[in-house]
């Protein structure tokens, strides 16, 4: 994302919880992709000149792959000739996606599920986006009470209401110590 597209998801209203925040608002829209046909070391090469952890593997522009530091370093340690490979060789496959539609709540249970850190983002199987843990992390830490009502959406409402004096209390100074 740009820094005035930044800008301007910060300056939009908060949402509500991360049930409310949608992918869109998050994802970064400018996405380094390799094609399937291309050797590794130049994925390498793309990667490090861009500063990024992944690029999406595409087939005639259709993403079918990803590929991580956690795949370079699965087909590192396999072997050292693997960096004569071509993309389609050793991009993560099937692609895990998720749509511009739904919501950060929905991404955080998908990465969970699959254990993956990044998602690329697609609206009618095209690459739109892509959605990192740190783009969570950041609107958590952009909008910290997101957290807190994600959780407390969970809870019963007595527990509800005692974790919102708490934060009230915490926003307006008072020791988490005095509440007790």
């Amino acid at each position: 994302m740009s820094g005035d597209e930044k800008t301007q998801a910060t300056k939009q209203a908060p949402p509500l919880s991360l049930g409310d925040a949608s992918i869109a608002s998050i994802m970064t829209k400018q996405v380094k992709t390799i094609d399937s046909s291309e050797p590794l070391f130049e994925c390498i090469k793309i990667m490090n000149d861009a500063k990024i952890g992944s690029i999406v593997v595409t087939d005639n522009g259709k993403p079918v792959g990803i590929f991580t530091e956690r795949d370079l370093v699965k087909k590192m340690a396999q072997r050292l000739e693997s960096l004569g490979y071509v993309m389609k060789q050793v991009m993560s496959s099937p692609l895990i996606t998720i749509s511009q539609s739904a919501t950060v709540w929905d991404a955080l249970i998908l990465m969970g599920r699959k254990d993956i850190r990044r998602l690329p983002v697609v609206d009618d199987k095209k690459l739109v986006g892509i959605v990192t843990e740190r783009d969570v992390i950041q609107l958590i830490l952009t909008h910290q009470s997101l957290l807190l009502e994600s959780v407390a959406e969970s809870m019963p409402a007595s527990t509800r209401d005692r974790l919102r004096g708490l934060t009230g209390a915490l926003g307006s100074g008072i020791s988490p110590t005095r509440l007790d």
